[in-house]
């Protein structure tokens, strides 16, 4: 049984450190008080290789839109997200085929073609990517 600090666990498992403490709430991962009497806080035990939390098993199955609201009033157009890349500060920071920026995304849900955004739409069809709406 190895035991790391909730940092290495969530470096490890890939999880923001709210995660291993919600997976510890739920009794998915055990921890301890650290045993050492020089250092304070807690320690997680490892799980075995192939480990998934049920919040990331459940996500896995769900199906991604890429469409997603650049701004939290949901209003201009729904752009196609490309990629999303974590900060150092555990925020998702999409990348936008048009190139738009935005610091966050919101969910666009009961899409229409009048909403998308042009020029998502043009890159999409130049790469050959299927849209569906």
């Amino acid at each position: 049984m190895e035991l790391v600090s909730i940092q290495e666990a969530s470096r490890r498992l890939h999880l923001a450190t709210s995660e291993i403490r919600q997976c510890i709430h739920n009794g998915e991962l055990t921890a301890y008080r650290n045993p050492d009497p020089n250092e304070r806080g807690w320690v997680v035990e490892m799980p075995e290789k192939g480990w998934v939390s049920s919040a990331v098993a459940a996500e896995m199955g769900r199906t991604f839109i890429p469409w997603w609201w650049a701004n939290a009033e949901r209003t201009g157009s729904v752009h196609y997200v490309e990629a999303l890349f974590a900060s150092s500060f555990e925020e998702m920071i999409p990348q936008f085929l048009c190139g738009f920026e935005s610091a966050n995304i919101w969910t666009a849900t009961s899409l229409s073609p009048e909403v998308l955004c042009p020029d998502c739409v043009s890159e999409a069809e130049a790469r050959g990517i299927e849209i569906n709406v």
